[in-house]
């Protein structure tokens, strides 16, 4: 032991200065670009902070091994590290001020923004911080200079590559851990920006699309995470829908399926004649492409970023708009919903023929950035994100506070449909429901029924009635039956009563008997 101890120290001596330079080097990395991916993190007590503490540890030392390797050559750390340093530190600016997401949509609005657009960011605090990148830039690069760690060291070898391993050992158990951070993430933003691939749309251009509805606005309401039996209009205990629940007109359907427990699954299924059990998603026909053709007006609004598993679907919209497009679902800074009515409101609404697509946050965990202090009806509510650590009715009473703020957003957007003195409907779905407790499992993207069960809702005017009675009466008619979210897209054409388009009618709640 005396002989190990002697050892070691003899080798910490011998090599004290590049210890030392590795260790300012990884603090830089750390404080200035690591730790922002965290800052944001809601946590509460001891126990949360321990964790995490723990977690942003470990991603700097899966970092510390690619550092230790940029070093071992002057050219490699003077012409590849301290730039690419340099780019990390600019994303973490507005990861630490703004919580802004780096995916594919910041990176493709980095690299596709017009520079009058683009000058626009250089506030006179960027400015300086870019300044004081520059001078820690600097002072490494002289600190390089002095020490010059070129000589290849044979343990720090072996650490440095268990330390780029750990990397895949804890990705393989909980996939997303490390890569949705810095500086991960960067890199895996490029990758989705230069892969994207987008999915085989059939061509409508050249087919004569009839519908035979002359006048008619639809808004379509894309909702997320929110599960069927939490709905008061369902018959929940708690009253998390006191508006909707008083207004005529409102057909609420208590058993919609899906298998599809996650938006890049549920979503394009949703929007296009792709069904539950379409395995491979390569031709779909987009429904917005049926609507163009139908000589309609299509817009979407949408408060998520676009996922590569069906942007290519919503891009053919006539108009798309994206409300807080740099901050994904895991900011914890991300816009509230009302802003999508607020854009929504703003839309001239002059076309006799409109359909609009409303993408909501909805439910999405985390459920306290989801809603204002004004909604927090049920209380106590959850402190912390770490899921181990909360009570479980605390969880339940924020996911309902959601709820009712969805309410509230739906009763807004139907009080303002109300106001257009023209047929107008208001069709509302969830992609997917919410764990909460079953089987000790929360959230969502599980194998729960909870998760497979979303809500969905359909509000029609009083115009509407008058003019197509017998498809409300289908509507009414058909509002016990169990049937998939398949309904959605057969559901919107026959609606518009589609000619020279497939469809199955006997899967449109305007029908009667729908088959599932």
């Amino acid at each position: 032991m005396e002989r190990l101890r002697n050892s070691l120290t003899l080798f910490l001596h011998a090599h004290k200065k590049e210890i030392y330079f590795y260790l300012i080097l990884n603090a830089a990395v750390f404080f200035l670009i690591t730790l922002a991916s965290y800052i944001h993190t809601p946590v509460s007590g001891v126990t949360d902070r321990t964790l995490y503490l723990g977690h942003v540890i470990l991603l700097q030392f899966s970092i510390s091994g690619y550092i230790y390797f940029f070093t071992l050559n002057k050219w490699v750390f003077k012409c590849l590290f301290l730039p690419l340093f340099f780019i990390l530190c600019l994303f973490s600016f507005w990861v630490y001020t703004q919580d802004i997401s780096v995916t594919n949509v910041l990176i493709t609005s980095v690299l596709e923004t017009k520079p009058s657009i683009a000058i626009d960011l250089f506030s006179v605090e960027y400015v300086c911080y870019m300044l004081f990148i520059g001078l820690v830039l600097f002072l490494l690069n002289r600190l390089y200079n002095k020490i010059s760690p070129k000589k290849v060291i044979p343990s720090f070898v072996l650490l440095s590559l268990i330390s780029i391993y750990s990397y895949s050992f804890i990705e393989n158990r909980r996939g997303g851990t490390f890569r949705s951070r810095l500086p991960y993430n960067v890199y895996f933003g490029l990758k989705d920006y230069f892969n994207t691939e987008n999915f085989v749309l059939t061509d409508l251009s050249n087919q004569q699309i009839v519908s035979a509805v002359d006048n008619l606005k639809i808004v379509l309401v894309l909702g997320e995470t929110v599960r069927a039996d939490h709905l008061g209009l369902n018959g929940y205990d708690r009253e998390t829908t006191p508006m909707l629940s008083q207004l005529s007109n409102v057909v609420s359907f208590k058993s919609i399926y899906t298998p599809h427990t996650y938006t890049a699954s549920s979503l394009p299924r949703i929007i296009t004649d792709a069904g539950i059990h379409t395995e491979q998603l390569d031709e779909l026909t987009s429904v917005y492409d049926v609507f163009n053709g139908s000589r309609f007006s299509t817009t979407w609004i949408g408060n998520q970023e676009l996922e590569r598993s069906y942007e290519s679907i919503v891009r053919t919209n006539q108009k798309v708009i994206l409300v807080d497009s740099l901050r994904s679902v895991y900011s914890f800074n991300k816009a509230l919903d009302e802003e999508l009515l607020n854009v929504f409101k703003k839309e001239n609404m002059n076309s006799n023929l409109e359909l609009f697509s409303l993408h909501m946050m909805g439910s999405h965990w985390w459920y306290e950035n989801r809603y204002s202090e004004k909604f927090r009806k049920f209380k106590p509510v959850i402190d912390s994100k770490y899921i181990p650590s909360l009570d479980a009715k605390h969880i339940i009473n924020s996911y309902d506070n959601t709820l009712v703020y969805l309410d509230f957003f739906l009763n807004d957007l139907i009080g303002f449909m109300k106001t257009i003195n023209e047929p107008t409907i208001v069709i509302y779905i969830a992609d997917h429901g919410e764990g909460l407790g079953e089987n000790g499992k929360w959230l969502h993207a599980q194998n729960l029924e909870a998760c497979k069960n979303p809500a969905m809702l359909i509000w029609y005017s009083n115009k509407f009635n008058k003019l197509y009675p017998n498809k409300v009466n289908a509507l009414l008619n058909n509002s016990s039956k169990p049937f998939s979210t398949d309904i959605i897209y057969h559901s919107l054409l026959d609606l518009i009563e589609v000619q020279n388009i497939d469809y199955n009618k006997r899967l449109s709640v305007f029908k009667e008997q729908i088959i599932n």
